[in-house]
């Protein structure tokens, strides 16, 4: 059996990942590398995560010696989640249920260092294509896992667009697999649902008006255009391009992985109130926490989603947000406070 083989029959019948596919190490082509580019800048200029690069990196630049590049994809569907309505019956938050899940995140991991083992155990070198600088929905699509959607977001034909996807890249020489071939057709849902007009034109994200950029990275201002678009969320998390797409209405919740409802429907009024310590022993040690960095930009979010909650019974701890926060974060606590005062 080739490599390759064994390889694909490793993934998927040993670590039970279903979606797997391999991709040449080439440079990516420049006529990718600008909208590539741009979302890059856009983020190096939002988050000290982005440590200011915005440069695309290429495989080789992880593996100069690299000949294939492996992307796996694993199902992330959990099932749909609460509606804004019971959310603020009980003032509480939502979050990404695949960034709060301590255990599916660990998975994650746990597979990750199975497949790099698995080529450094033959003699071959393996690295993990993490960090923003490389594009691996890019990858994803050379590789055969799926395609792109109208919504910017990788479809495959029986997992949708809810799907994890990793990336590695190896000096082991694997025939590469063809791309999907398949595509959205006529339908623009996603594109008419958009509630900030994010996706302005087919396959086209203004990342500057997409609400999971905003919500889970952009620690610098909120456009105010944005915030009543927000609902209840935490931080990444908007799903409505993928909750009107044909292409998802037949999944399943994955089993064995039930997202921890204290931090998926976290009270927000709590978070406003939220120790250090709270904030170290809880969000912190999620995919979100990693991503909002800081325990005030949890509670920037929180205050956000009180304002579009509209209750009054928010407005003691809303003012106590602002009188303990320093400007900019406690304007976002003012602006909540007008809004639910200009609704009694």
């Amino acid at each position: 059996m080739s490599l390759k083989n064994t390889f694909i029959n490793f993934v998927k019948h040993t670590l039970k990942v279903p979606l797997v596919g391999i991709a040449t190490a080439d440079d990516i082509p420049q006529e990718n590398i600008e909208s590539i580019s741009f979302v890059l800048r856009t983020f190096a200029q939002a988050t000290p995560l982005a440590a200011g690069l915005d440069n695309v990196l290429h495989p080789r630049d992880f593996l100069p010696d690299g000949r294939s590049v492996i992307v796996t994809g694993t199902p992330g569907f959990f099932g749909a989640t609460a509606r804004f309505a019971d959310c603020r019956a009980e003032l509480v938050g939502k979050a990404e249920p695949s960034h709060v899940n301590i255990k599916y995140i660990e998975r994650g991991a746990e597979i990750s260092a199975q497949i790099i083992s698995f080529f450094t155990d033959r003699g071959y070198q393996c690295f993990s294509l993490v960090g923003m600088q490389f594009p691996i929905k890019y990858a994803a699509a050379q590789s055969g896992i799926g395609f792109y959607g109208k919504n910017s977001i990788i479809q495959h034909p029986d997992y949708g667009s809810w799907i994890s996807l990793s990336a590695y890249v190896t000096d082991a020489d694997m025939e590469p697999d063809k791309p999907i071939r398949a595509d959205c057709g006529s339908c623009e849902l996603c594109l008419k649902a958009c509630p900030t007009e994010a996706l302005f034109a087919p396959y086209r994200c203004d990342v500057t008006r997409c609400i999971d950029f905003h919500l889970g990275h952009n620690k610098k201002a909120i456009p105010v255009e944005i915030l009543d678009k927000t609902g209840n969320l935490l931080g990444e998390g908007c799903t409505v391009c993928r909750d009107v797409c044909p292409k998802n209405k037949h999944l399943t919740p994955i089993p064995d992985f039930e997202p921890p409802q204290h931090l998926l429907y976290p009270p927000l009024l709590d978070i406003l109130y939220m120790s250090d310590e709270d904030w170290e022993n809880g969000f912190a040690m999620t995919l979100m926490g990693f991503f909002l960095m800081e325990k005030r930009y949890l509670q920037r979010n929180a205050a956000i989603a009180l304002g579009n909650f509209k209750d009054v019974r928010a407005v003691k701890a809303l003012e106590h947000f602002v009188a303990t926060n320093d400007e900019p974060i406690a304007w976002y606590g003012r602006w909540a406070l007008e809004r639910i005062s200009r609704d009694k």
